[in-house]
């Protein structure tokens, strides 16, 4: 299975309820709308590795279908982030067409009108990322900097958060048996690429 880094120095800001869709293996799939890089024609994503970081900016507008754990509440403090999983990209796609959309449902926990209005924001298309998430029990608990703040994607974190101690959230059965039903429903009639 994949390979983690010892380390990784960048987190990928995404709202909390995602997250511990991710964390939890409920959720195997990010949709984004930019933040893709074109490499000698091969598509692939800002980072290979991340870990989530996750945002309550915007909470009351995330528009998932699952409501947050109520076991698993976030820090008290507003600036205190709990960085516990670490996403792996395995699989990239670019969605070009709306009836693509509803057999994804399935691998993320947005609504339907979320993944809409993502899909159609600016001109249609969406990138598609089918990670593989691993996570721990205990977070790291980080004070969110100046420049981490505010409405952006990827943020750098400093010093770098080791990987050590983490264990994948779907087992191997579990994972492969996943990722072999998100290929079959984008199809291969979509824009595919590999990570880096």
């Amino acid at each position: 299975m994949s390979e983690l880094p010892t380390d990784c120095d960048v987190g990928f800001k995404e709202w909390s309820g995602v997250c511990e869709a991710l964390a939890s293996g409920r959720q195997t799939l990010i949709l984004r709308k930019g933040g893709i890089a074109e490499d000698g024609g091969v598509f692939t994503p800002e980072h290979r590795a991340f870990w989530l970081y996750p945002t309550r900016l915007h909470e009351a507008q995330q528009g998932l279908r699952d409501e947050p754990s109520a076991s698993t509440p976030g820090p008290t403090d507003p600036l205190i982030v709990p960085i516990r999983s670490l996403a792996v990209v395995d699989s990239i796609h670019h969605l070009e067409r709306e009836d693509a959309l509803d057999a994804l449902e399935t691998f993320h926990v947005w609504t339907p009108e979320t993944v809409l209005k993502r899909f159609h924001y600016r001109r249609p298309g969406l990138w598609a990322l089918g990670v593989r998430v691993w996570t721990r029990s205990q977070a790291t608990e980080l004070t969110a900097t100046p420049e981490q703040l505010g409405c952006k994607t990827w943020v750098w974190l400093d010093p770098p958060l080791a990987t050590s101690g983490l264990a994948p959230a779907l087992d191997d059965a579990a994972w492969l048996d996943r990722r072999g039903r998100l290929l079959a429903a984008i199809g291969s009639n979509e824009t595919g690429g590999r990570p880096a």
